[in-house]
């Protein structure tokens, strides 16, 4: 090792001062043409990358931050919305149960065929028991559906012979009743006396 040492002195000693100079910066310029030709790209490429990396990330993560508060306008627009909504059903809920507080209510209103039917058979029945006489007895029915509330579902025509008082009461009979009815018309002949009433019913 000494004499490799030695040998380099010698060699160093033997140059010019200008050639020493040179030697003594070769391996600099050499290290430094590798570095520009060969390793300078390279790093420059991987900087370049990772330069268009970082400004991908960040055009991201900005694209992200105004998505996340466009969702999030949204999201309280959204529950403004939900939150009217609510209110809203809980008023038609409130107004469908007194609606259907007073259907009930007023269901007395409907014209109920049945019930009507039982009640013009026991007609002679509450006439005689009026002293009154049925002469004749009939009714016409309008079921048809039409665009009014209240309609006129039935006329019950009634002819009955007796005592006028006694036609009084039978008239209160029908008078006293709920439901909708009207006295259309009153004719009186001597003993006998007719009677024609409309029963109405509400389309409820």
């Amino acid at each position: 090792m000494g004499a490799i040492l030695n040998q380099l002195d010698e060699f160093f000693n033997s140059r010019k001062e200008s050639e020493q100079t040179l030697i003594f910066f070769l391996p600099l310029l050499l290290f430094g043409f590798i570095s520009y030709y060969f390793i300078y790209p390279i790093t420059d490429n991987s900087l370049q990358n990772a330069e268009n990396t970082h400004k991908s990330l960040l055009s991201r993560i900005e694209n992200t931050k105004k998505e996340n508060f466009r969702l999030k306008t949204d999201n309280l627009k959204m529950l403004k919305i939900l939150k009217f909504a609510n209110v809203k059903l809980k008023e038609l809920n409130n107004q469908k149960v007194e609606i259907e507080n007073l259907i009930k209510k007023l269901e007395f209103l409907k014209f109920n065929l049945e019930k009507w039917g039982k009640i013009y058979n026991e007609i002679p029945t509450i006439a005689k028991k009026d002293n009154l006489v049925i002469l004749n007895l009939s009714n016409t029915l309008n079921l048809s559906k039409s665009n009014k509330l209240i309609q006129e579902n039935m006329e019950i025509s009634i002819t009955v012979k007796g005592d006028f008082v006694n036609f009084i009461k039978f008239i209160h009979y029908f008078e006293s009743k709920k439901e909708l009815i009207k006295i259309k018309s009153i004719l009186i002949q001597k003993h006998q006396m007719k009677l024609t009433i409309s029963i109405y019913g509400a389309q409820l």
